[in-house]
């Protein structure tokens, strides 16, 4: 077991910028007009965040139990943000639409790839 390398000043910094990447995410879920939109915010803390989170961590407590678990739980939460932010989409579709299955003539989005916006 590898003694803590606790750098205070460095800890500070790290969690500082968990809480901004946490407070990004919520104003920019905020400013959204759309809840599919505003989706896109929920990385923000969830990958980021962990990640500072992780980094203040080791550096408090060095090598320990406690670091390999928040570790794990980082990896985890960072594993399944994707899986619940897809869920929550087909969520907010269904709702909308009564069912998430795309249908003929149900609204969607279309964004021409490069080659045909440069033919255009």
């Amino acid at each position: 077991m590898n003694p803590p390398l606790h750098h205070p000043i460095a800890e500070t910094v790290l969690l500082v910028l968990l809480v901004s990447a946490c407070w990004l995410g919520a104003l920019g879920m905020w400013r959204m007009r759309e809840p599919m939109q505003a989706l896109h915010y929920l990385s923000l803390p969830a990958a980021l965040g962990s990640i500072f989170l992780v980094i203040a961590v080791f550096l408090e407590a060095g090598s320990s139990q406690i670091s390999w678990k928040t570790l794990l739980i980082a990896l985890i939460l960072f594993a399944i943000n994707s899986v619940g932010t897809h869920a929550t989409a087909r969520a907010f579709r269904a709702r909308e639409l009564g069912h998430w299955e795309p249908l003929d003539g149900d609204p969607m989005e279309f964004v021409p790839d490069s080659t045909q916006r440069r033919r255009s």
